[in-house]
This record gives C-alpha cells, sequence and structure tokens, in this order.
C-alpha cells in the first residue's frame, strides 16, 4: 500500500554570514552504533518548549531544517538569524546533533524549481557548506532533497530525469563539503517508501560514489516485511559494486489508537537495525494538523503513549547496540537480541519459556508479568540470554509471514493456468508481481483480481501424517457489487465457495496428507473492474475459528 509522502515544507525567513557557532558540548559521548532520533519542525515555528521535550525522551538528534531562500537571499550571500536557524543552535545547545533535511529550491537560481544547471547546483553545494562551517561537529549529517520519488519531491526540468538530476546534484554537494568536513554524512535518495526499484536506478547511475548513506522514509501499514524490503536496497547496492549505511529518516503511519504506536514502534525498529538501518528518525516528535496522530506528543505537550516507548528503546535499547535477528526456521517468529541478554518477541501464538530471574516489559517499557505464550504484541524480556518456544498451531499467515514459504502467492489466468509471483522493486514498496502482468499486485495486505486473471495463495502440507488444518480468513472487501468470487480448494475439492458481497470471516476445516494443497483463490465475475481485497489467511493445526477482521 502506498503512504502518502510526508513532505519537509519549505519555511519562510531569512538567513546570512554570521560566527560559527560552538560544537555540541556533548559531543565527547560516545553515540551507540544505532542513531535515534525524530523530525521536527522548529523551521516552521513549532514551540522552543519541544527542544526541552525532545531532550527528556532522550533524542540523540533531530531532523529539520534551514531553509535555502531564508539564508540567501542574494547571491553568494548568507544571512543566518535567530528566527531562520535558531533551532540549530538550540539543539546543539541541549545536547543533541542534527539532521538537516534540505530542499535544493531558491528563487535565486533555476527559478525557485529544484535545481538542475550547474550554476544551481554549486550555489546549493556552497549552502550546504556553510551550513557545515556554521555548526561543525553538531550537524552530522544532511540529506539532499525529500522523496525525490515522488510528485512533489522534484519540480521544473530536473523531473524529467530525476535520477540523472539527482546524482549531479550529490556529485556537487560531495566536492563542496567533504574535503573541509569529512565527518558529515552526505545522504542521498531520500525516498518516500522504501522503493528500491528507483533506488536501483540511481545506484546504477554511479549515486553512491558521492554519498555516505541512503535516505529511506519506510512508511506502511504493519512492520512485518520490512527487513526483507530493506535487504533487497542492500542487495541492489551490492549488484552496483558499493555499500552504504541505510538511513531510515521518517517511518511512522497514522494511529487513531495512540495504545497501538508502542508496539508498532517497537517492531519496526528492531526489523530496521536487524536489516543493517544505522539510523532511524521517528515523523515526527508533535502532532500536526496535517498529521494529527503520528507525533510523540501533542503540540500542547502533553505526552502519548508512544513517547514512552521511544525513551525506553532510547535510554535501555539502543546503548545495547543494533537489534540482532535470531532465526528459527519460522517466518511468523520475529525474535530480535539486544545486547548479550535482552530479547525483544512477537509472532504467532506459542508458549515461551524464560530463565528464572528475567523480567518482561511492554513495550512502553511498563514491568509486565513474564507471559506464558507469545502473541502479536510485542514484549521485551531482560536477563535472559536465551528464550525458548514451543510449536504453534499455526502452521502458515499471509500477514506475519508474507512472501515466505509454505505460502506461495500466484496470479490465476481465466483457463486456470498459475502464474507464480515474485518480488517487483518500482517506484514505491516492493510487491508480488508476475513481468506476464504488468501491475498485477499482491502484497501482505492486499490481493485482488483484473479483467483478466485472479489470485491464488497456496499452502502445502509438510511430509507427514495426514493432518486436520483449518483455513482461518478474513476478506474485507470494499465493491458495490459482487465483481469477485471467492473459492477455498483442496486440490480439486471445493471446501467453500461465494461471491464476495461484503465483509467475510470463515473457518473452513480440511484434512491433508503431505504434499497436498490448500488454496484460496479470488477470481473476477464477468465483465468487473479489477479488484483489491484486503485480507489475512491463516492455516491453523487442528480446528480453529474464524480470524477477527
Amino acid at each position: 500500500m502506498l503512504a502518502p509522502a510526508l513532505l519537509l515544507a519549505a519555511m519562510p525567513g531569512a538567513m546570512g554570514q554570521a560566527a560559527r557557532q560552538p560544537a555540541n558540548p556533548a559531543r565527547e559521548a560516545p553515540s551507540p552504533s544505532v542513531r535515534t532520533g525524530v523530525t521536527t519542525h522548529f523551521s516552521q515555528g513549532w514551540p522552543d518548549r519541544l527542544m526541552a521535550d525532545a531532550a527528556r525522551l532522550g533524542v540523540m538528534t533531530i531532523r529539520d531544517s534551514v531553509a535555502w531562500p531564508r539564508v540567501e537571499r542574494e547571491p553568494g550571500r548568507y544571512e543566518f538569524t535567530a528566527a531562520n536557524s535558531g533551532h540549530v543552535a538550540r539543539a546543539c545547545a541541549a545536547g543533541m546533533t542534527v539532521l538537516l533535511g534540505l530542499e535544493p529550491r531558491n528563487p535565486l537560481y533555476d527559478a525557485g524549481q529544484t535545481v538542475r544547471s550547474s550554476a544551481g547546483q554549486g550555489a546549493f553545494a556552497r549552502y550546504v557548506r556553510a551550513l557545515a562551517d556554521r555548526w561543525p561537529g553538531c550537524v552530522i549529517a544532511v540529506e539532499i532533497g525529500n522523496e525525490i520519488n515522488g510528485k512533489g519531491g522534484m519540480t521544473g526540468p530536473a523531473t524529467a530525469n530525476r535520477v540523472a538530476a539527482h546524482v549531479a546534484l550529490l556529485k556537487a554537494v560531495h566536492s563542496a563539503v567533504k574535503p573541509a568536513h569529512p565527518e558529515v554524512s552526505l545522504l542521498g535518495g531520500s525516498v518516500n517508501t522504501v522503493a528500491t526499484g528507483f533506488l536501483s536506478r540511481l545506484f546504477a547511475a554511479g549515486a553512491l560514489d558521492w554519498v555516505d548513506g541512503i535516505a529511506v522514509h519506510p512508511y506502511r501499514s504493519e512492520p512485518e516485511g520490512l527487513d526483507r524490503e530493506l535487504a533487497r536496497v542492500t542487495a541492489a547496492m551490492h549488484r552496483a559494486g558499493r555499500l552504504r549505511p541505510i538511513w531510515a529518516t521518517e517511518f511512522s503511519r497514522a494511529f487513531p489508537d495512540p495504545a497501538a504506536a508502542p508496539g508498532w514502534y517497537l517492531k519496526a525498529a528492531a526489523l530496521m537495525e536487524s536489516a543493517g538501518v544505522s539510523a532511524h528518525f521517528w515523523y515526527a516528535l508533535a502532532d500536526q494538523p496535517a498529521f494529527p496522530t503520528m507525533g510523540l506528543e501533542r503540540l500542547d505537550g502533553t505526552a502519548k503513549p508512544v513517547a514512552r516507548a521511544f525513551a525506553f528503546a532510547a535510554r535501555e535499547l539502543a546503548p545495547l547496540g543494533p537489534a540482532r535477528r535470531v532465526d528459527h526456521g519460522d517466518p511468523t517468529l520475529f525474535h530480535f537480541r539486544y545486547g548479550r541478554d535482552t530479547q525483544v518477541i512477537w509472532g504467532a501464538a506459542r508458549r515461551l519459556s524464560a530463565p528464572p530471574g528475567a523480567r518482561a516489559f511492554a513495550a512502553d517499557g511498563t514491568p509486565i508479568a513474564m507471559p506464558a505464550r507469545l502473541g502479536e504484541t510485542p514484549v521485551v524480556i531482560r536477563q535472559a540470554p536465551a528464550i525458548g518456544f514451543g510449536p504453534s498451531d499455526i502452521l502458515a499467515d499471509s500477514a506475519l509471514g508474507f512472501g515466505e514459504p509454505p505460502l506461495r502467492w500466484f496470479a490465476r489466468k481465466a483457463d486456470g493456468a498459475l502464474l507464480p509471483l515474485a518480488p517487483v522493486d518500482w517506484e514505491w514498496t516492493t510487491y508480488l508481481g508476475t513481468p506476464a502482468l504488468p501491475g498485477f499486485a499482491a502484497t501482505a495486505s492486499g490481493i485482488g483480481t483484473t479483467a483478466t486473471a485472479g489470485t491464488l495463495v497456496r499452502y502445502t502440507a509438510p511430509t507427514g501424517p495426514p493432518m486436520r488444518v483449518t483455513a482461518a480468513l478474513c476478506l474485507r472487501p470494499a465493491i458495490p457489487r459482487p465483481a469477485v468470487h471467492a473459492t477455498i480448494m483442496s486440490g480439486s475439492r471445493t471446501l467453500w465457495e461465494a461471491p464476495l458481497t461484503g465483509p467475510a470471516r470463515l473457518a473452513v476445516p480440511a484434512t491433508l496428507v503431505a504434499g497436498d494443497h490448500l488454496d484460496l483463490v479470488l477470481m473476477p465475475a464477468s465483465g468487473a473492474a479489477p479488484a483489491r481485497i484486503p485480507y489475512r489467511l491463516q492455516i491453523v493445526r487442528g480446528d480453529a475459528p474464524a480470524p477477527p477482521c
């Protein structure tokens, strides 16, 4: 599912030449191996009191901006003022470092569009150098551009060839900044979602030669699968012949229920770190009118549950180093180790056991009784060098184990022919598709039909004696009339079928022997328009009730 672009807006104001600011007073403190931060909008007028809130939560680095048009209002003259850049100095004085996200647009150059000419790109590069000169040791990174794969991420002639324009800009900035400031990390890419296909073209065009890191904004409904997508970015860098760290400089989602945010945050952080992300920044420190449920706190300063989760992770988990996934050979079991004896766990229900003396915590750091069973809400267990897990009755899950065996996804043509679906990297989030049906897509949250094909999700029984299973299924169509016919089959036997006229919750039993298939099939009705159906399919050992929708 495509997330909405969250753009760092250009800020009004002015900036100019002034004395160099002192370095961050906390610079002598060692940094943990994963940098935890938040996006802020002090450059857009956020109240100063929120800066103290960020420091109190344990924020290491804020991601904000200093708008180029407010600083360089005359060619070559930089005017830094309290109004246009004082927030950077205040963050430095509070002991935090700063990542600056910069839009390469200024009315003085290239008609105010994304700079494309050598003169405009050179001017922007000199501006970045001026920022690095002004706050040495505190401005630790610069993100060049913002969500450049999105509609507003580039403007003007640069959009004719986004890859070439961005790579040329990266080269100009690198040449101007790195000789004097090798310590400043230059971040390129800056894509909404993970966008491996778009990034692959940047890498092939030489972007990795001119950056110290790649910025992604992995917005998504649920965190599961994020590590696999990030691994595809790393593989694309390998193919291009050079590895760079990945920075998740924005991530989150809308949370109408604030209680859902702490677990989501902890899951996403663990998955990203296990995939090699070296820094991650929650969007955002505070709620905003356009994004009223995404902040760590409300604009009046009232902390939300996710603020406690952020503080707990920043203070208790980040100093232990990055999360490392413990592989149990089960895609529905999520087990991550921080340091030697801290574990973060969640997944398909099963028994768990912890050693004597171990302590359990909720995602927000609240102490809880040691759970006897694992669930989809993450739990932190400390003073536990190892955790024991029993088997799960959930044999497969399309949400927790999307794209992983023992489930397989196919496009099914009208004549019954099956086309295996494989990962497709494009401008946005990777999906499962096939070159034979351009635009046909299956994701963890949705499968569907076109005019000529439907989707088949298949479970294959492993070796062993016959077993009783239940296909527990939730379908939530949003279609005005029956446009999709749904079937659950075992081999050639139809176990259930119906046209989809509304949400469906099913528990369909079957007995399988080794090698038997259990299939969910969605096919289009004659003459129906393409449809996309939110779904969740679980294959459960024994008899099971229908899942919640």
